[in-house]
């Protein structure tokens, strides 16, 4: 086996280099697996929000990306697949770049899920204990409703 990160094997033509093999198996195993995936993360987003309401919207957002980035892999592959050469799409030079952009990504949530989100799971906390002091308490009577006010000499009387 040749240098997998050589320039020469990156560009190489279809008829040189075989179509199947570990590292083309794993990445269509993983690109077809991955792009299921984050569809059913993307689509299925609202029984995530019942459980994680603050991560709701990046986890989205993180599959939207993942789904484009596995299925661009896909893509690629198929050209590589059905030996058509058009426009150069064949080559493993873009399978690198699609695993290159898919660890990137994965890069960038775990230092989200590690930084950003508990400080956003603190800050949650920290609202809802304001807004929960901040409430009146139900005393029996209505929101709005006025306090009547005591009479001076009741007050008089009291004391």
């Amino acid at each position: 086996m040749r240098n997998p990160l050589s320039w020469d094997y990156l560009n190489a033509p279809l008829w040189d280099t075989p179509v199947w093999g570990p590292f083309s198996i794993g990445f269509v195993a993983l690109c077809g697996i991955g792009f299921v995936v984050s569809l059913l993360a993307y689509y299925d987003v609202g029984r995530l929000s019942r459980r994680y309401p603050i991560a709701r919207d990046e986890i989205q957002r993180g599959a939207a990306i993942a789904a484009v980035l596995f299925g661009l892999g896909l893509f690629f592959f198929t050209f590589r697949f059905l030996h058509v050469s058009a426009f150069g799409f064949y080559k493993r030079f873009w399978l690198y770049l699609v695993l290159l952009a898919l660890l990137a990504e994965a890069a960038y949530y775990i230092w989200w899920a590690r930084t950003v989100y508990p400080a956003k799971v603190r800050a949650a906390a920290a609202e809802e204990l304001k807004r929960r002091y901040l409430e009146p308490a139900s005393s029996g009577r209505r929101r709005g409703a006025r306090r009547r006010r005591r009479s001076q000499a009741r007050e008089r009387v009291r004391s």
